[in-house]
């Protein structure tokens, strides 16, 4: 999704799973489909809340694939909320055909290790 506007919050030195999430959430905005899955556990649950689940990480790439030329023209990152095993960012996004939205992901890692896999990745996309 090259040409995307990323809005980014401050991220503070002292966080490293903030930093990671960013360079997820980064990789996957940019398309970078290799790079994003580097960022997921091989039996990752992505919960697209009221489209379905994915399982694991082919099915994450099928996923992916899938979405190739459906390009955000801008996406605002608000938070990136770390806490133990779990995160939370929120943000907003725009298509290049108009379409806006508002979205919260949740995830769950494998351990309290600032770059361990993501296991459970539960996403909530309204669009306004």
């Amino acid at each position: 999704m090259s040409g995307t506007e990323i809005i980014l919050p401050e991220i503070g030195k002292n966080s490293p799973r903030q930093v990671w999430l960013r360079d997820f959430n980064v990789a996957f905005i940019e398309g970078d489909i290799e790079k994003t899955l580097q960022f997921v556990a091989e039996d990752v649950t992505w919960e697209l809340v009221g489209e379905g689940t994915i399982e694991g990480r082919e099915g994450m790439r099928a996923w992916l694939q899938s979405m190739a030329g459906k390009n955000a023209r801008r996406v605002e990152f608000k938070l990136f909320i770390t806490q133990g095993r779990s995160a939370a960012v929120n943000g907003s996004y725009e298509m290049e055909s108009g379409s806006k939205f508002e979205f919260c992901d949740i995830y769950e890692f494998a351990s309290v290790s600032s770059d361990s896999p993501i296991t459970d990745y539960t996403s909530y996309v309204v669009r306004v």
